[in-house]
């Protein structure tokens, strides 16, 4: 499952790009999920995220079957990767907060993390933006750039057992 604050397509034309004829187990259950709207542009839009700007106050959030959905997931993953996500706007910021809200009573309580971000400074703040909605979880750091990362075959990722090659 992908999951992105972004509002372009660069997740899709990248698993596009891959011109898979047979979906890959890690493809299983997946889908691209845009938590602050697309640009994308379907007939029948109307279970899409509302469009969201970093300068848009959380107020106009609303409830979407698409937030619905992923938020509902997430309530139940254990292992979570994020890439260049700082969580410095109001707006992503609601997506910790609403975690938070749950971190007792469901497995992302004690979820595992691991923050990829080439930026120290950026990579800091998201950890510990991330361990304060989530106190129990495990978050490990990968100062790199995502392409990086891949190449060092995500380390901290077959550490969990959650991906192996």
């Amino acid at each position: 499952r992908f999951i992105t604050t972004n509002w372009d397509y660069l997740l899709q034309r990248e698993i596009l790009s891959l011109n898979l004829e047979v979906q890959p187990a890690w493809m299983a259950n997946s889908h691209v999920f845009h938590l602050n709207g697309t640009v994308e542009e379907l007939e029948g839009n109307s279970n899409r995220s509302p469009f969201l700007l970093e300068e848009d106050p959380t107020s106009e959030r609303w409830s979407s079957p698409e937030a619905d959905i992923v938020y509902n997931q997430m309530l139940w993953d254990r292992t979570f990767v994020v890439v260049g996500m700082s969580f410095e706007c109001d707006t992503d910021k609601f997506l910790l907060a609403a975690l938070s809200r749950a971190k007792d009573d469901l497995p992302i309580g004690e979820s595992q993390w691991v923050v990829v971000n080439r930026n120290k400074s950026v990579l800091d703040t998201s950890a510990d933006r991330i361990a304060t909605a989530l106190p129990r979880a495990t978050i490990k750091k990968a100062c790199s750039g995502f392409q990086e990362w891949l190449d060092s075959e995500m380390k901290e990722v077959q550490q969990w057992g959650a991906i192996t090659f």
